[in-house]
């Protein structure tokens, strides 16, 4: 009889455990990170408009991986801040706008998560004959972030476009 009792104390003692482990675990905010994200979003126009690329890249993690045109590249910050200002500079960006709003989802720890972005940009640039061109373009993309130190970092971005229209 002893034992019986013992196994129910140590059952009970076990299940009080695992529900106090699992049943009083903070559930991460999903809306407030979800305005975090919606918040960096909105500083990315910012910074393609501006031209600034310092902001833009300043939400990238050390690595990020891209994937464009059928090919795969990991870009340091270092790297994609050159290549970003330099692209600033060439171009005017005139609309960076939302065709449909960016759909968020998040891990269920809330410690990564995916945007999908439906984006129209309209640019202008000089080509080789110091002519203006206006170009019209759809973008596509998957943007992935993770949580590192508290902070949203783009890791990963899977970007596809329809073919510009050229003014």
């Amino acid at each position: 009889m002893i034992k019986l009792a013992n196994r129910y104390f140590v059952l009970l003692v076990l299940s009080l455990l695992l529900f106090s482990f699992f049943g009083c675990s903070k559930k991460p905010d999903l809306e407030s990170e979800r305005l975090t994200l919606l918040e960096l979003h909105k500083e990315q126009q910012v910074a393609h408009l501006n031209k600034e690329a310092n902001l833009f890249v300043d939400q990238f993690a050390d690595k990020m991986v891209s994937v464009k045109g059928g090919k795969i590249s990991t870009t340091s910050k270092d790297s994609a801040l050159l290549r970003f200002q330099r692209y600033f500079d060439q171009v005017d960006i005139q609309e960076w706008s939302d065709i449909n709003p960016p759909m968020i989802e998040f891990s269920t720890d809330a410690s990564m998560a995916y945007m999908i972005v439906d984006k129209l940009v309209v640019l202008t640039y000089k080509n080789a004959e110091n002519i203006d061109i206006e170009e019209t373009t759809r973008f596509a993309w998957v943007s992935v972030f993770k949580k590192l130190s508290n902070h949203w970092k783009l890791v990963c971005n899977v970007s596809t476009n329809e073919p510009e229209i050229k003014k």
